[in-house]
């Protein structure tokens, strides 16, 4: 007989049977579900996954070709740095992975999300670039954090770097990772989207030589992307090394002299200069102690640097030697991913230094063109040698009067003259005499008005109008008043500064419109012909030479201090708005009495040596008052350089 007791043993042993059995049955069907999951619901997946497992191909990025001065010192170079890598494939939750990986190096959460962005624009097997200028600590904390990292991975890389900086900041340029424009502008493939390329300057203008072929890595890999074994498919080839006629230890004294201009540097720690950047928010935004350049003007007033640019044309070949923009920038910075904070400074920064000024600033060309007028009615026989014509100060054209810069006016002067003296009344008469048809034509043979085709890309053409141009573009009819103002090279005439060192590269030369060359090495185009005779072209030169050797030169007090080296050249002032009468009244009767942005721009022309030409330079103050002033000592500065250094 079964007792109680053993009934309810063997029903306590009845229910953990079955508990046990259905536990059997629901972990087989889990096991059974997973299978299938895994094996026909995943198999595609997996398969993906296993062959990954295998083996990646993966783009080797080529060694960027070099970029040189005309004596082998090193502009634009590369240097070793590690690049943080993640495959979006390999993680579990991109987004967190990166979270993660800002714990450990600097990621704020905008770039995140940036990257997000660019993940979803590119398939998930290729490598996404997270850094590439990891410091020795942040690759030492992610290896130590690796394990926990699935598809995160390190590369040794090349970055760009710029050893001379501030001083080639428009020149080279400077590169950037390829954008989406690059790719479907067709400038670059899409199997390149790792690389750099060129952004500006030389970098962009020569981007296919520099750039070099990409090769191929094979990478055995492991199922969490770690790289196991690696070797070169196919090696990549690297870019061609650029040589550029610049000298950069000119590039770097005229740089210096027009920074400085007539002003004398202070310390940025000196206490009036602190005064003045606490007092003056737009003067802080000027200057960087970084930099530390800091001035101070003739009335003791703390000032930044002069702003304008500088170019230096070898006559004969057209090889650049110098061209300078001011302020500038260093490629360093642009090179890289570029703070909020860096970026602020350069965009907020009232001297706008991305705009390069050499070939992108547009500027009346004043008392410089002078000489083209000249030669239009010279050439047109409307004048020769000994006409004079009378300057009393004014001249009244129509219903209006336009002024000499000199109010008791020259007298009777003769081109030579009025050259010498840049009397405007003379060139009023002139122009009129003349036609505006005759002075463009003149004007377009020595390059003005028209783009140089130098090797920086972004170059502003200038502007020389005529009476086809005002009719196309205003609608309207040219008028003789408009003449009168282009004689004197302000009105609707826009030049930029190397197109006026060109003008002066082919004034000198006399026989050939020769173009600037900025790449050493390269064949010079054919050029043509200038066309002009060369009685025409040496009263030019003769009025030229007195602006530095008359006894009332504009700029003879700054005629070069070398044995058997002399300069001839052209000041140019260019007014940007008029001393009004109630500023007279205030006592206001000198640019440097005005804000800066209302004083007149200062210019120069002129080459070397008298007898023998060898090099022409153009100098542009902007906002620097008279060109007699401001811009002639920095021209004789740098020829003054030139050849002493013997360059």
């Amino acid at each position: 007989m079964i007792t109680r007791k053993a009934k309810q043993f063997e029903h306590t042993l009845s229910r953990r049977s079955l508990l046990l059995a259905g536990g059997q049955v629901a972990l087989t069907s889990a096991l059974v579900g997973r299978l299938f999951y895994l094996q026909i619901m995943e198999s595609s997946r997996y398969e993906a996954l296993s062959n990954r497992n295998r083996f990646d191909y993966k783009m080797l990025p080529p060694s960027r070709g070099r970029i040189f001065d005309s004596k082998g010192r090193l502009l634009a170079g590369n240097a070793e740095a590690y690049a943080l890598n993640i495959v979006p494939s390999y993680t579990k939750d991109l987004y967190q992975s990166l979270r993660a990986l800002s714990e450990l190096i600097k990621l704020d959460h905008l770039y995140i999300d940036e990257l997000m962005e660019k993940a979803e624009k590119q398939p998930s097997y290729l490598p996404l670039i997270i850094r590439d200028d990891l410091t020795q600590r942040e690759v030492a904390r992610v290896v130590v954090r690796g394990p926990e990292l699935p598809g995160v991975s390190f590369d040794r890389i090349e970055k760009r770097i710029y050893p001379q900086g501030l001083l080639t900041g428009h020149l080279t340029g400077y590169v950037g990772r390829v954008s989406e424009d690059d790719i479907t502008s067709g400038r670059v493939l899409p199997n390149m989207v790792n690389m750099q390329n060129g952004k500006s300057g030389v970098e962009r203008a020569l981007e296919e030589e520099l750039r070099g072929l990409p090769g191929q890595e094979r990478v055995l890999v492991n199922a969490l992307g770690r790289p196991i074994k690696k070797s070169i498919e196919e090696a990549a080839t690297p870019g061609t090394d650029i040589k550029l006629t610049i000298d950069i230890n000119l590039q770097s004294y005229a740089t210096s002299i027009l920074r400085r201009g007539r002003n004398k540097p202070i310390s940025y720690s000196d206490p009036k200069v602190q005064r003045a950047l606490a007092a003056d928010p737009e003067l802080a935004s000027a200057v960087s102690e970084t930099e530390g350049f800091v001035f101070e003007d003739s009335l003791g007033r703390v000032v930044p640097p002069e702003t304008g640019s500088i170019v230096v044309i070898d006559i004969e070949t057209g090889a650049l030697k110098t061209i300078v923009s001011t302020p500038t920038f260093d490629p360093n910075i642009l090179s890289r991913r570029i703070s909020n904070a860096d970026w602020g400074t350069l965009v907020n920064h009232p001297r706008i230094p991305l705009l390069d000024r050499s070939i992108k600033g547009q500027y009346a060309p004043g008392s410089t063109f002078k000489m083209i007028v000249a030669l239009a009615a010279l050439e047109a026989g409307i004048i020769n040698e000994k006409t004079r014509f009378f300057c009393s100060g004014h001249k009244d054209v129509g219903n209006a009067r336009f002024h000499c810069w000199f109010k008791y006016g020259h007298g009777n002067v003769n081109v030579i003259n009025a050259l010498e003296q840049s009397c405007d009344v003379f060139f009023y008469e002139l122009a009129l005499k003349t036609g505006i048809q005759r002075i463009a034509s003149m004007a377009k043979i020595f390059g003005i008005g028209l783009p140089t085709d130098v090797l920086i890309p972004g170059e502003k053409p200038g502007l020389m109008p005529d009476k086809k141009w005002k009719e196309q573009n205003i609608g309207q009819v040219w008028t003789p008043g408009e003449t009168v103002v282009a004689s004197i090279g302000q009105g609707y005439v826009l030049t930029t500064p190397i197109q006026l060192a060109v003008m002066m590269a082919r004034l000198a030369n006399g026989k050939f419109q020769i173009s600037p060359q900025l790449k050493q090495g390269t064949p010079a185009p054919d050029a043509p012909e200038i066309g002009v005779s060369e009685a025409s072209l040496s009263i030019i030169r003769r009025g030229m030479e007195a602006v530095l050797d008359g006894k009332k030169g504009t700029a003879r007090n700054y005629q070069l201090d070398l044995d058997g080296v002399k300069m001839a050249g052209k000041t140019g002032t260019v007014q940007v708005k008029r001393i009004t009468k109630a500023e007279r009244d205030r006592g206001i009767v000198d640019n440097m009495d005005r804000p800066w942005k209302l004083r007149d721009h200062a210019l120069f022309v002129g080459y070397a040596p008298m007898d023998k030409p060898k090099y022409a330079i153009a100098v542009v103050v902007e906002h620097g008052g008279s060109g007699s002033s401001a811009a002639a000592p920095v021209a004789r500065d740098i020829m003054t350089y030139l050849f002493e250094q013997n360059l």
